[in-house]
């Protein structure tokens, strides 16, 4: 088709051939208002019917999604005669550069190869847009099929995925396609499949290996030095488990551990802020002038209480000393009570036995 550009697809004159694949061309096009697009061409005769029938059917099924999070937005899709063309999102420069000649569109490949391995916090970042994106296509229980570094691109700064020619039920998910190396050992069977090729893609962009040499683990590019890395390590690894059982079952459930891991990191981040550390350091301090206070406040309640203990103890004992001297006195006093008694008995004798006396004489 490049002997017939321009040519006019619609409301679309395409410009220039930016990519082509085994499904067809894509182009740069501009539309009547003068923004730009990319355009994927797809030429019936070209390709064979059951290769055009499956992509058609993929952008079939992708055009019915709303516009979402992670995923490329699809303007228009039209069948005509010859084939069908579909316009989506056309993805940023990667040298922002303003000319259509110079133009090279921006995805995760170039991007590893020029930057060798993406810092922990991007990789995390980039992980969360892709898998947002997943998740919207698991909820219409589609399956991608061909989720790879090539198939990142950057649009207005945001990782999405592109290329939804592969789209497909998961009912229907039978045919053997995809990307060698990104393929699960189980092939393309459920939604876990797609979680495979997602966390590969991750690998590759953290880890700086190119997907023949995952398995040597991170490259000496890779943020390693970071106390989470680890806890990236063993997500990504989770991911591309190759027992389907171990595997993360769904995009949902990678998305929630890597919120979880950029929620640890940002605490961290934080709490080691040099504001956060003069205002936890103002805290201790008021804490410890508290604790200072409190200890001379319970001194000085020990002194009254002491104080009050030795009145208390004055008094008991000038209690038990009046009762010692009020016993003596009552015991004086009945010792006193007898010994008058007794005198007054005995004076009763003798007047008894003097008036005897008298009588006898």
């Amino acid at each position: 088709m490049n002997k017939d550009i321009p040519f006019k697809s619609g409301d679309w004159r395409l410009e220039r051939e930016i990519g082509r694949g085994a499904y067809g061309a894509v182009y740069i096009a501009s539309g009547l208002s003068g923004d730009r697009a990319a355009v994927k061409i797809c030429l019936r005769d070209e390709i064979g019917e059951d290769s055009y029938e499956r992509e058609l059917r993929g952008a079939k099924l992708y055009s019915s999604i709303p516009p979402s999070l992670g995923l490329v937005r699809m303007r228009e899709l039209r069948e005509e005669e010859w084939g069908f063309y579909a316009v989506m999102d056309l993805a940023d420069d990667e040298f922002n550069s303003s000319s259509i000649e110079a133009y090279r569109a921006k995805n995760l490949a170039r991007v590893i190869d020029g930057e060798k391995a993406l810092s922990l916090n991007e990789a995390i970042r980039l992980g969360i847009n892709l898998a947002k994106g997943l998740v919207v296509l698991q909820r219409h229980h589609f399956l991608h099929r061909d989720i790879k570094p090539a198939n990142v691109i950057y649009v207005k700064g945001k990782p999405v995925l592109s290329d939804p020619g592969l789209v497909v039920e998961e009912s229907q998910a039978a045919t053997l396609v995809g990307t060698p190396g990104y393929i699960p050992p189980e092939k393309f069977t459920s939604a876990g499949s797609d979680v495979y090729s997602l966390g590969l893609t991750l690998k590759a962009a953290s880890f700086g290996r190119k997907i023949e040499d995952l398995a040597k683990g991170p490259a000496h590019e890779a943020d390693t030095s970071s106390m989470f890395f680890p806890m990236w390590w063993k997500i990504l690894n989770k991911a591309t488990d190759s027992t389907p059982a171990r595997r993360y079952q769904s995009a949902k459930a990678l998305l929630k551990d890597l919120t979880l891991l950029r929620y640890k990191i940002g605490v961290a981040s934080i709490l080691g802020s040099r504001f956060v550390k003069f205002v936890i350091g103002l805290i201790a301090f008021g804490f410890a002038a508290l604790l200072v206070f409190n200890f001379m406040r319970q001194g000085e309640v020990s002194k009254d209480v002491s104080r009050q203990n030795q009145k208390i103890e004055t008094l008991n004992e000038f209690k038990t000393g009046w009762n010692i001297h009020t016993n003596n006195m009552v015991r004086r006093a009945k010792e006193d009570a007898q010994r008058l008694k007794g005198n007054v008995m005995k004076r009763i004798e003798e007047l008894k036995l003097e008036l005897n006396r008298s009588l006898k004489r």
